[in-house]
């Protein structure tokens, strides 16, 4: 399809030739027919072979003259080049009906076109909202309530037991768990992601929230709508995180703590108090972000100062 094409089907602006695309690649491999994007100044001098390239409004000028090829305009580069790659018929992982291997409950309810991949389980009393698709070997346990709309990626667990005990007389006593999970719609988890059932009540994803692979929601977390929640995340018992946080890599919440509405906590941090709406942590123990920065320079300009303090003290001790 030709660029100038692309433009008008999409909405977006173009300049330059209107060469022919045959396809969408990443910066490092695109050739010939390809559309690339970057979404920031660096990546600009790694693009080599791309017939045209996809940018942002403020790269625009830096663009046209370096690399200098043929331009879509966006706003959301990464998601349009996503939406021209469905244009020129790369396709997309799709999974459709409900697959003959998948064991479901008699009692559960599936709204219309929802997809479940094979070896999939659906426990009893479970209901699963229209649209949405439950990949290979999802487990959802009895009770569990899933949106309209989701994504629940392969081998991930809806509503297993939390992890609670008592120790009472030398001994670990199970807790029972008694409550359920509640996923509201347009929400997707990531592949071998856990969500447990809380003990009593709910544990409750709000809607449009993201969550990677590889995270473990303990029972009955609060998560608010539209929260991103990277890979390897942590987060133990009744937390509640409030619309619009963003999680990164391996940070690590402690039960009962708040991370307030916008905040944003970055990869490895770990979380012993709430965290004010609106805040960036990081840092282990986590605190603001920039006192964290000012420490860890502080850290490593170290050696140099106490090798000052000791050229210092074999001056006074030479003079004395």
């Amino acid at each position: 399809m030709k660029l100038h094409a692309l433009a008008d089907r999409l909405g977006l602006e173009s300049r330059g030739g209107d060469v022919v695309i045959d396809t969408v690649a990443p910066v490092e491999s695109a050739g010939a027919g390809a559309l690339t994007f970057v979404t920031a100044r660096k990546w600009l001098a790694e693009v080599k072979g791309a017939s045209a390239l996809l940018v942002p409004p403020e790269l625009v000028e830096e663009a046209t003259s370096e690399p200098g090829l043929p331009l879509l305009i966006s706003r959301a580069p990464a998601l349009d080049a996503g939406r021209v790659g469905l244009l020129l018929g790369q396709r997309e992982l799709q999974l459709r009906g409900v697959h003959p291997s998948a064991v479901i409950d008699p009692s559960a309810q599936l709204g219309a076109g929802v997809a479940v991949g094979p070896l999939a389980v659906i426990g009893a009393g479970v209901v699963i909202g229209a649209d949405s698709v439950i990949h290979a070997g999802v487990v959802v346990h009895d009770g569990s309530l899933i949106g309209a709309r989701c994504v629940i990626h392969a081998n991930a667990v809806i509503g297993g037991e939390g992890f609670g005990f008592e120790y009472v007389d030398g001994a670990h006593r199970k807790i029972p768990h008694l409550g359920i999970v509640r996923i509201e719609d347009d929400v997707e988890v990531g592949a071998n992601s856990t969500v447990d059932r809380a003990r009593f009540g709910e544990t409750r994803i709000g809607a449009g929230t993201k969550i990677d692979n590889l995270v473990q929601i303990a029972h009955n977390v609060q998560i608010g709508r539209a929260c991103l929640i990277v890979s390897q995340v942590g987060i133990a018992g009744s937390c509640r995180i409030e619309d619009g946080v963003v999680l990164a890599g391996q940070a690590g919440l402690v039960p009962h703590v708040t991370v307030g509405r916008g905040a944003r906590v970055g990869a490895a941090t770990g979380v012993a108090v709430d965290v004010p709406a609106g805040a960036t942590w990081s840092g282990w123990w986590g605190g603001p972000h920039r006192e964290n920065l000012a420490q860890i320079n502080a850290m490593r300009k170290l050696p140099e100062f106490m090798k000052t303090v000791r050229d210092f003290m074999k001056g006074r001790a030479s003079s004395g």
